[in-house]
């Protein structure tokens, strides 16, 4: 509720969740009946300081109660939950009751009185600050890494995704760009909803499915019509780009747009109303999901887990394997193999070499010769080799190791259950929750070590960035892994290696050395790496190969619907050139292509195809 100009002549409290029952305060309240405040606020403190966590303390009413604020960006009620029953198992004086109860959970601001007399006064160093310097703390929130560090140093427990799904309340804000749920943005795959062609007059309702889809993911509706014009041809968008019945025509973009407006609209009331275990915690539901029988499902469930788990476990144990010249590029590719592997719940995942490369951040040929690596050394093996249009398949090999089954908290989670028995309903639980903690590593490890601040220097080519191995450095040092010893355990790289990564870290600002809570220990700093990627020139490498792979793609296609039109007999002669082609749909691919280039010699001419395909795009989006 706003207070207004003016606060209330009264007692008052702020509360420390949203309308969507996200926290953005963490107010640990330190109370003297419960225990040693003094001792309590020193070491809660230290642990903030080493997380990096910026914090203000109010010493609150005539019983000096401290409250120890910490704005954080929305964050979900299960995991300010964790984070807090971790914080009381160190602090006794610690009161859980306005972190574990978003709804109505709060806690008097700074200057607000108490019904006992005194105020909640602001401190630094325990000197009283001013409002305006108690309100400038408050106003600029920690990020999600900060939290994370905090939980690792608690020991905090991590919390479900489909308790945090459940526990989300779905609630629709109009802003300048229309409706859309509240709630951060996550990215959204409905490349098979757009390839997957409907059935005779059912083109509206996949329509509103893809709608729906970006909906639950939170994209607001400019972002929607960007991704429904870019990919206007797609079978799925028929209805969009065609008005069907008796008077078929195409669409103008005028009534294109309103088509969107109208349905963008259902599709967020819509997706309001979605119990949250029919919504999925990263936006999109896995078709495999919807489609398989839930035996089948179970049985696929209990077959992958264990096995992605196994292998996870044999990367850590051998460091030093992913610590050569090409280890990081491998490392990278298996990592993203089985997260795929997750995401079908399946041992056998086809995947291309430009797909790997614009997922991880490494070219073509480097993710190819990552893959074959891969299958000589026995991770991975190639099932079905890739034909046409349709890359490799491999499949994920199970490593085994003797301590595996005793170590790995992700394979602990996949225990129980014999050969030939569908596995028991608490069994299919810790499945699927096991698999949501492997896929949301997975994925949070491949964003941060793809980003364009660690493209492979090449400076033949102009391409900047700090490299791959500072990335492995990165990644370890952003987990809590803070002395060089313990990065050099984590990595398999030498002590002289790593001291070398930290102070190209340290020269850019993205790690700094502190005595706390240990004399040389390493960490993290607020430094972004987008800022970073912009300094050294390296920003926008993943768009640039992104849009010479789809050029490539687009010439492969283009190339392989001219040896259609070569091999088919009794085809029909071209348009000439200056006419207008007509397009229309159920043609063969080459029915509705122009011709391909071709030399002096009759031959084909790949690169000029390409440029006609570059220059076709540069057309259109100009």
């Amino acid at each position: 509720m706003k207070l207004g100009e003016l606060p209330p002549i009264g007692p008052f409290a702020w509360y420390l969740a949203n309308r969507a029952h996200e926290f953005e305060f963490i107010v640990f309240d330190l109370d003297r009946g419960r225990g040693d405040v003094e001792r309590d606020a020193a070491e809660l403190m230290e642990l903030l300081e080493a997380a990096d966590v910026r914090y203000l303390v109010c010493v609150s009413g005539p019983g000096r109660g401290l409250h120890v604020w910490v704005p954080v960006v929305p964050t979900a009620a299960a995991v300010v939950r964790c984070l807090a029953r971790a914080a009381a198992r160190r602090l006794p004086s610690l009161d859980l009751s306005p972190l574990t109860n978003p709804r109505t959970g709060c806690v008097r601001p700074p200057g607000a009185p108490h019904r006992h007399g005194g105020i909640s006064t602001p401190v630094d160093q325990w000197i009283p600050i001013t409002p305006q310097a108690a309100a400038a703390v408050l106003a600029e929130p920690n990020d999600g890494q900060a939290l994370k560090r905090l939980a690792v140093l608690l020991d905090a427990a991590t919390p479900e995704p489909a308790q945090i799904e459940a526990e989300a309340v779905r609630t629709i804000e109009q802003g300048p760009r229309g409706p859309r749920l509240a709630g951060r943005r996550h990215p959204c795959d409905v490349a098979e909803l757009l390839a997957t062609t409907p059935e005779a007059e059912r083109g509206h309702a996949q329509l509103a499915r893809i709608l729906v889809r970006l909906a639950l993911a939170r994209w607001s509706a400019p972002e929607a019509v960007r991704l429904l014009e870019a990919n206007l041809e797609a079978p799925g968008l028929i209805h969009l780009r065609r008005q069907g019945g008796a008077r078929s025509r195409l669409r103008g973009p005028g009534e294109r747009a309103a088509l969107i407006a109208r349905q963008w609209d259902r599709a967020v009331a819509y997706a309001a109303t979605l119990r949250p275990e029919a919504a999925p915690v990263d936006g999109a539901q896995d078709d495999v999901e919807q489609s398989a029988p839930a035996e089948d499902w179970d049985a696929r469930l209990a077959a992958v887990v264990p096995l992605v788990a196994s292998v996870r476990h044999a990367i850590a144990a051998e460091p030093s394997r992913w610590s050569t010249q090409a280890g990081p590029a491998d490392r990278r590719a298996l990592e993203y193999v089985l997260e795929l592997a997750l995401d079908a719940v399946s041992d056998e995942i086809e995947v291309d070499c430009r797909r790997l490369g614009l997922a991880t951040g490494m070219g073509r040929s480097t993710a190819a010769r990552a893959l074959r690596r891969l299958a000589l050394d026995e991770w991975l093996s190639l099932a079905v080799e890739g034909e046409g249009q349709r890359a490799h398949r491999y499949r994920v090999l199970p490593r085994t190791l003797e301590d595996a089954a005793t170590t790995d908290p992700a394979e602990a989670f996949a225990e129980g259950g014999t050969q030939g028995n569908p596995p028991q309903v608490r069994e299919v639980r810790r499945h699927r929750v096991a698999r949501e903690h492997l896929r949301e590593d997975l994925r949070s490890r491949r964003e941060l070590l793809s980003h364009d601040v660690f493209a492979h220097p090449c400076p033949a080519q102009g391409q900047a960035g700090l490299g791959r191995h500072v990335a492995v450095t990165t990644v370890a040092l952003s987990t809590g892994l803070y002395k060089v010893n313990d990065l050099v355990r984590a990595t398999g790289y030498s002590p002289r290696t790593i001291q070398r990564h930290l102070e190209i870290l340290q020269t850019h600002r993205l790690a700094r050395r502190s005595d706390r809570p240990t004399p040389g220990a390493w960490r993290r700093t607020r430094t972004s790496l987008a800022t970073v990627a912009a300094r050294i020139g390296s920003a926008g490498t993943t768009e640039r190969r992104h849009r010479a792979y789809s050029i490539e793609r687009d010439t492969y296609a283009w190339w392989l619907a001219e040896l259609a039109w070569m091999t088919t007999k009794g085809k029909r002669r071209r348009a000439t050139p200056g006419q207008s082609r007509l397009v229309l749909a159920g043609l063969p691919r080459w029915g509705n292509r122009d011709r391909y280039p071709r030399d002096h010699r009759g031959r084909a001419d790949h690169r000029a195809a390409r440029v006609d395909l570059a220059m076709q795009r540069l057309g259109a989006t100009a």
